[in-house]
């Protein structure tokens, strides 16, 4: 049977996952109630929620590298077996997360060149 599912990817392991759970209830609460103009129930008895076992960081600066590549590696992979909570972390190598910050800074520079050659 299918049921929505609230995951929580925590590169630090730091977050208080109970209140995010609880504040991501609230608001698929409230989105539902404002664009479907009817309620629907996101309790734990409906939404089961769970954090998931990802590979952590190791420093304090790169969330926003790791929070794209857990999206890019769902995207990806997309994980098929909900046994809970996931255990992913062996989901991928910590040295593709080093290789992100080079990626996206070729990205923006090649982005910008084809820019300005568009330009003139």
């Amino acid at each position: 049977m299918k049921r929505p599912c609230i995951l929580i990817m925590d590169s630090l392991k730091l977050s208080l996952h109970e209140r995010v759970f609880k504040l991501l209830r609230e608001y698929l609460q409230s989105e539902w109630e404002v664009r479907r103009g009817s309620s629907r129930d996101f309790s734990s008895d409906q939404t089961q929620s769970s954090h998931c076992i990802v590979p952590l960081q190791d420093n304090s600066s790169d969330c926003g590298l790791y929070l794209l590549q857990y999206v890019e590696s769902f995207l990806k992979d997309p994980v098929v077996h909900f046994d809970l909570p996931l255990q992913l972390q062996r989901w991928f190598p910590r040295h593709q997360v080093r290789r992100k910050r080079d990626e996206i800074r070729d990205l923006v520079l090649r982005l910008y060149k084809e820019q300005n050659l568009d330009s003139n």
